[in-house]
């Protein structure tokens, strides 16, 4: 596993990566300061993920991941943020992160989120999912609403992907997709793309 690591914080850099350094099937391939700094790295695919420390002085960088993911550049990134800002972690979402953990995580749960966006899923710590919906006994119950296509196209929005991916994936029109996702959000009571992956990532599992 080739991994970059990026904080604006020396003390960060280095703790990260004294953290993940000893391990044999993790290989360091970058250290810096910022996304741009690793810029020729992460377009020519060297590394698997790229670790990301978040703060209110960098954030910025979200922008970065964003404009390298609408370029079609395949980069896997896990925001690692230390002071638990809700407000970043719903950035970090829309700009198509695919792991968020929290700084203070054990050492086992930040080399599980590895794995886990490794192997091409999400991981998003449940600090962040529980404090976006509302902890009502009644929600699960909510996917009990959706038809099974209506599910289907859940899960592929939750794995981050386009309108025009989800038809291409599910042989139906892009039009199609469009009326099945905002029946989707009227049935689970959610505002966007963001809700509705957070939804399913958080009950998705248990109604399958």
């Amino acid at each position: 596993m080739k991994i970059i690591v990026i904080s604006n914080y020396s003390v960060i850099r280095e703790g990260i990566v004294s953290l993940i350094c000893k391990y044999e099937n993790i290989s360091i391939q970058f250290v810096g300061e910022t996304i741009k700094d690793a810029m020729f790295l992460i377009k020519s695919n060297i590394a698997d993920i790229v670790l990301l420390d978040i703060n209110k002085d960098n954030e910025e960088e979200l922008n970065s991941i964003n404009r390298l993911i609408t370029l079609g550049v395949a980069i896997k990134t896990i925001v690692v943020d230390f002071y638990g800002n809700k407000d970043l972690f719903v950035k970090a979402l829309k700009s198509g992160v695919q792991g968020y953990i929290l700084g203070k995580s054990s050492e086992d749960e930040i080399l599980y989120a590895m794995d886990h966006v490794y192997r091409g899923k999400k991981y998003f710590d449940s600090y962040f999912i529980d404090s976006m919906i509302n902890e009502n006994n009644d929600l699960p119950n909510k996917l009990e609403t959706l038809t099974s296509r209506e599910k289907e196209i859940l899960e592929e929005v939750a794995k981050g992907l386009s309108n025009q991916k989800i038809s291409e994936e599910l042989f139906i029109t892009e039009h199609t997709v469009k009326k099945h996702i905002n029946h989707i959000f009227r049935k689970l009571n959610v505002k966007d793309r963001t809700e509705a992956a957070l939804y399913w990532n958080k009950y998705g599992v248990l109604n399958k």
